[in-house]
């Protein structure tokens, strides 16, 4: 088995090139003028038509299906891994999972091997991908699942694995990688993004847009430090208003609902509710939180390891919409490669039992994840409010070319969230 490595060759020269290309992008988005919301929002729906029209020139709706192929070693299953909060703390060398495996499965030959960060294990995937070289399984995050479903490589899981283990996923879960019906990845974890709060300054965590909104106009009055809010997010803002980014048909950002979120948002700065650095950064919002000087922010679960020494007490709920909490899913995902699926079946299944089983469930209390297979932990505890958000969440729309559209999206919310309406068009 492959071990993580602390020093992996070329890691230093690949993070210096995707910061200069990171510092390349923001400095040509600095170059831009903002806009005025109505017609950021505009300008991101017409990119992200053209974005799908292209996608439909290049696709069939019939998504192809690689031939299976038996295999001569059924019960031999190869697993990737990229850096993951739950799964790499428990197939590290110094685990000894190959003794709890051997135990749970005993006929289950499992290979487990890690490549690197996700910017890394990319590479390996395109290479492999091209090779034809492939595992069994494979962690990715959903930006990828879509092609992959498309270019027929994936084996659907519902035809593959016993109906009695996937109902032990939530099903809202489950719903989210299916595209027309079949399922084609199993979630990997329970992250979802939540509403951190100072206890000892929110009581009760605001459900709605209107109970945010009051809660932090009590929390701004006559305060030092006047911001209440760090990070408000567009999506769960948008989904909670009834709208959506886009289908594989068009955009809905000129809808009603997407223009209600934007403006919802933009009027919590606008009322000093809300920190203007934090609009469209959850990062800059958390740090914000974690320093005591916004009382509130939204960010992933995955973050609340990092509030264990805190100065002041935290808790966490849904993140607040227009008539109730509504949060958003992880994107990291678990596929089966179709190629020896049918003839691997039931150590695949078994493979895949292991990789959500209960070590990675009993790491949930301290990682910050909700159960996605909660029958498996009955007792567990997690952080109160955490299992309501996972329940109450959903996730981006499977279309191959999310990762422009999300690109698309946050450029024209950058330019919007910098339009000061008093000012004319300059920044704060």
């Amino acid at each position: 088995m492959s071990t993580p490595s602390r020093s992996i060759p070329g890691r230093r020269h690949a993070a210096a090139a995707l910061v200069i290309t990171l510092a390349l992008f923001a400095g040509c988005l600095g170059g831009e003028d903002p806009l005025p919301p109505d017609e950021a929002l505009a300008m991101a729906a017409q990119r992200i038509d053209a974005i799908l029209q292209d996608e439909r020139a290049r696709n069939t709706n019939v998504i192809p299906t690689e031939p299976a192929e038996l295999s001569e070693t059924p019960n031999a299953v190869r697993a990737w891994y990229y850096t993951h909060p739950l799964l790499s703390p428990l197939l590290m060398p110094h685990r000894d999972w190959q003794a709890a495996l051997a135990k749970s499965h005993p006929t289950l030959n499992l290979r487990c091997q890690y490549i690197g960060d996700w910017y890394l294990a990319v590479q390996k995937l395109t290479v492999s991908l091209a090779a034809g070289d492939l595992p069994d399984i494979a962690l990715v995050q959903r930006a990828w699942l879509a092609p992959l479903i498309q270019s027929g490589r994936l084996a659907p899981l519902d035809t593959l694995l016993p109906p009695a283990f996937l109902d032990e996923f939530p099903p809202a879960a489950l719903a989210t990688l299916k595209v027309d019906g079949q399922l084609y990845a199993l979630p990997a974890d329970g992250f979802c993004s939540v509403l951190y709060y100072d206890s000892n300054r929110v009581s009760t965590p605001p459900a709605t847009w209107d109970a945010l909104r009051e809660t932090a106009r009590g929390l701004s009055t006559g305060e030092a430090k006047p911001y209440a809010i760090g990070h408000m997010p567009f999506l769960e803002s948008l989904w909670s208003a009834g709208g959506y980014v886009c289908d594989s048909v068009g955009s809905g950002l000129n809808t009603r609902p997407a223009k209600e979120a934007l403006d919802f948002i933009l009027s919590l700065r606008s009322e000093g509710l809300a920190h203007p650095r934090a609009l469209g950064d959850p990062e800059t919002g958390f740090a914000l939180f974690l320093r005591g000087d916004v009382a509130m922010t939204v960010a992933s679960s995955a973050h609340l390891p990092r509030t264990r020494n805190a100065a002041f007490p935290i808790g966490v709920a849904p993140v607040p919409g227009r008539r109730g909490g509504l949060s958003k899913l992880s994107d990291h995902a678990l596929v089966v490669f179709a190629k020896h699926a049918y003839g691997k079946r039931a150590a695949i299944a078994d493979a895949l039992d292991f990789l959500t089983g209960e070590g990675v469930q009993v790491q949930c209390r301290d990682a910050g994840s909700a159960p996605t297979r909660p029958a498996l932990v009955p007792n567990l505890e997690t952080r109160p409010g955490l299992a309501k958000a996972y329940s109450h969440a959903r996730n981006t729309p499977l279309v191959a070319s999310w990762a422009a559209i999300e690109s698309e999206l946050r450029r024209y919310l950058r330019l919007a969230y910098r339009w000061q309406p008093s000012e004319g068009a300059s920044s704060p």
